[in-house]
């Protein structure tokens, strides 16, 4: 990604530098120079916007700049806080498990014959345990 930005950048310098030099001859190339002035202008704005979030551009400490690195753990606590507000309050949870369709989902899932078959398996095994288990009480005579 960073080589098309690179290549797109050269690409309106070039742009520019050929309108520039064939504007006297042809006024109407004002247009086209002055789209690929703001291409460049506009790039190297996003250059250094990016750039500066993340470290000081061209190791230059400039003010305001590196400032993902620098202020993390806060990041990390508004990020995580704002996760908790708005995905996993009780008000958010309570919406999603009320949408979610328990019953239509099993009945579509149990439709398949491996499905039901494996369901039936566990229930058997799952009933049957407990009753193994249970010893049957002493007959005591009257």
């Amino acid at each position: 990604m960073r080589a098309l930005a690179t290549a797109l950048l050269v690409f309106m310098l070039l742009v520019f530098l050929a309108t520039s030099m064939a504007q006297p001859h042809w006024p109407w190339l004002a247009y086209p120079r002055a789209f690929a002035e703001a291409g460049m202008i506009g790039a190297c704005a996003d250059w250094f916007a990016v750039v500066a979030l993340f470290r000081h551009p061209l190791g230059i400490p400039i003010p305001h700049t590196a400032i993902v690195p620098q202020s993390k753990q806060r990041i990390a606590v508004a990020l995580g806080r704002f996760i908790a507000n708005n995905f996993l309050s009780p008000r958010v949870v309570g919406d999603r498990i009320r949408d979610v369709d328990i019953a239509g989902w099993t009945a579509h899932w149990i439709e398949r014959p491996a499905h039901a078959r494996s369901a039936a398996q566990r229930t058997v095994s799952a009933v049957h345990q407990p009753c193994r288990r249970r010893r049957a009480p002493r007959s005591t005579p009257f």
